[in-house]
């Protein structure tokens, strides 16, 4: 078929009895009779009516606005370019999706799918799950404001976020932002946690200070009136102070009596002997006997071997891979070591991974940073540990749920144009391009029959084996030339060669323009072509720019934003029509 010389008038889309879409143009005045053509539209031209210019002038479809609000939760915008990493403050202005569901009744809806990504460890940072959230809170519709607080004790788990989520919500405000409801549900947060009296002690000892709130700034403004023994020892601490909380419990018998209230102090009191300790012996017990963390630990012994391997015991897993080249520029996980033992055990543990909520993301940017010896910042520099590299790689494909291969015969395509240069998902130290390489193997792993090619406006050759490690493929990715965008090459070329595959798994950032033929409708071509009606589009999006190239009237398309944990169950569901 020939490219069209002139620009339609007027379109509209059918499907004909063979699955084949068919575009019928009109050309010329109202009276002339319209004339059913058939032919191949550049990227440059509209395939639909519903479709919009990209950046790059191509036309492609705008995504639905709870697409965006999942775009918004995974990336941080529901429509930049690319995810800035010097940033890393949510926009009001790139969560505009947020308040159209509302006004369509749906903000429920929203909610749940916060909560649901929150609790299944899905989106790789915290911010813009807590601002979303905010936002609904901040709601004038009264069924969302309610669904919002309610999930917000389940979504908030530690000071952090809930610092994070009273500050939001004050950005969100007109007034103080501290209304009878929000203060209600900011007391039973922390009443809600004191059914665990030692695990509240050590949150707000370990998270004392952060988004510019305290402790005993939230109390003050929240006016709680504490009615048990465990609220009025923790609140009397948080707010006056270690020594007006022993006056309390000695002035008042029945505190002082209380075995609970007993063990709070002794804690209370390892922690407040912890921050001024000078001697690391000391120090060592207190880590042992009370369990206490890097963040309890006084500033002049953070660099003390014997604290750090008293630390390691305690580590929870996040704190782990975030303190890895810390340990190893200790000289305290050597080969064959207690310590190198202990970090591979753990971060080869699949259910505590799962348990910890441990995000893809992190393990990839963690594996890159301490493969290179050095830190983003400062002056930490470490000879990388083999066995906690290797470690760190099982570590990245476990943080991904498992799943079972589904036998079918998948075309991988990583988009290396010029645009995958980008920074993803907030951290300069990771382009598109090789997060995709990542995410890519992910599925390799896993599927039996699995072809790759690299595609950018032209196809090009990628050698890569199931058994290459991570560093062999980023390199692998890197060494290849890029250049425009033609996200329609995969399902073209498979075309061409008359190879079959079952699903077609595209790694992009959508800013396609470069190709003759819309993506969708390559593959539309594909179906017809080798008889199979039922081969499906994934595509794969590793930066947020409110486009996709999957026709979202077709039902063999589907739109995965780049790190989902929850990516490979998605994929799978989808190829075996599950979906």
């Amino acid at each position: 078929m020939g490219t069209l010389q002139s620009r339609p008038r007027d379109s509209s889309v059918g499907i004909s009895k063979k699955g084949v879409t068919v575009i019928t143009f009109r050309f010329g005045g109202d009276d002339e009779e319209e004339t059913p053509k058939t032919a191949e539209v550049s990227q440059m031209r509209p395939l639909k009516p519903t479709q919009i210019r990209n950046r790059s002038g191509a036309y492609v479809w705008q995504v639905n606005d709870l697409m965006k609000l999942q775009r918004f939760i995974f990336l941080g915008s529901d429509n930049s370019f690319c995810y800035k990493a010097s940033n890393n403050e949510p926009k009001r202005e790139d969560a505009l999706c947020i308040d159209r569901l509302i006004a369509e009744g749906r903000g429920k809806e929203v909610v749940e799918l916060i909560k649901a990504i929150s609790l299944e460890g899905r989106a790789a940072r915290q911010n813009p799950t807590i601002f979303a959230l905010a936002v609904c809170a901040r709601s004038n519709d009264k069924q969302t404001k309610q669904a919002a607080y309610e999930a917000f004790h389940l979504v908030c788990r530690i000071p952090t976020h809930l610092f994070m989520f009273i500050r939001y919500c004050e950005k969100e405000s007109t007034g103080t932002g501290w209304g009878r409801a929000h203060r209600n549900n900011i007391i039973k947060w922390y009443m809600t946690k004191s059914n665990n009296p030692i695990n509240v002690c050590r949150m707000t000892t370990k998270y004392k200070k952060r988004e510019g709130f305290n402790h005993c700034d939230v109390l003050r403004l929240s006016h709680p009136k504490p009615t048990d023994h465990v609220t009025q020892v923790l609140f009397r601490y948080l707010t006056k102070g270690f020594k007006k909380m022993q006056e309390l419990v000695n002035n008042v018998p029945d505190l002082k009596m209380d075995e609970t209230v007993t063990k709070m102090v002794e804690f209370l009191t390892a922690v407040e002997k912890a921050k001024s300790c000078t001697d690391e012996d000391e120090l060592v017990g207190i880590i042992d006997k009370y369990g206490l963390e890097r963040e309890h630990m006084p500033t002049q012994l953070l660099n003390s071997k014997k604290v750090w391997e008293a630390l390691i015991k305690n580590l929870k897993m996040e704190a782990t891979i975030r303190n890895l080249g810390k340990i190893t520029s200790l000289e305290l996980c050597e080969k064959d070591s207690w310590v190198e033992k202990e970090i591979v055990e753990r971060l080869t543990d699949q259910d505590l991974l799962i348990k910890s909520r441990t995000h893809p993301f992190k393990v990839l940017l963690a594996l890159h940073t301490y493969k290179s010896g050095r830190g983003d910042k400062g002056s930490l520099r470490w000879s990388p540990n083999q066995a906690v590299l290797d470690a760190l790689e099982k570590a990245y494909y476990m943080s991904f749920k498992a799943v079972e291969p589904t036998g079918k015969r998948f075309l991988l395509a990583i988009d290396v144009s010029g645009s995958m240069m980008a920074p993803c998902v907030g951290s300069s130290a990771l382009t598109c391009k090789l997060a995709s390489a990542a995410m890519m193997m992910v599925t390799m792993r896993t599927e039996e029959n699995c072809d790759i090619v690299a595609f950018s406006h032209r196809l090009l050759p990628l050698e890569i084996n199931k058994t290459d490690d991570l560093p062999t493929v980023i390199k692998k990715t890197d060494d290849l030339p890029f250049g425009g965008t033609d996200c329609a090459l995969p399902m073209l070329n498979a075309q061409q060669e008359k190879k079959e595959y079952d699903v077609f798994i595209v790694y992009t950032d959508s800013e396609t323009w470069y190709g003759k033929i819309h993506p969708s409708r390559a593959l539309q071509q594909y179906r017809e072509a080798m008889n199979m009606p039922d081969a499906k589009l994934i595509v794969v999006g590793m930066a947020s720019n409110g486009f996709t190239i999957a026709d979202p009237d077709d039902f063999g398309m589907l739109d995965i934003v780049g790190f989902d944990s929850g990516a490979t169950q998605t994929i799978a569901k989808f190829s075996k029509g599950e979906m």
